[in-house]
């Protein structure tokens, strides 16, 4: 298995792609051997894995760590200012 403070082997990497091309493999993935698979992707040109990489990698999180907002809805979202 492939550590994320390890730098990724190349043969395994290609197992990776071939995997994610198979759909499986998704577990394999972490923050040390992604921005080398979207190479790799990119390389032998599967536009769609490459994408689905890129999603990965990027936040998913808005910073605020699943606590709601405490500022109150904005005037122009109420009943009142929709059109009828």
């Amino acid at each position: 298995m492939l550590d994320a403070d390890r730098s990724p082997n190349p043969e395994e990497l290609r197992e990776i792609l071939q995997q994610l091309k198979k759909g499986l493999g998704h577990d394999r993935v972490n923050d040390g051997n992604v921005d080398a698979l979207i190479d790799l992707a990119a390389q032998y040109g599967h536009t769609q894995i490459e994408q689905l990489l890129r999603e990965w990698q990027s936040p998913c999180s808005d910073g605020s760590e699943g606590v709601p907002s405490t500022i109150p809805p904005t005037p122009g979202f109420n009943r009142e200012n929709v059109k009828h």
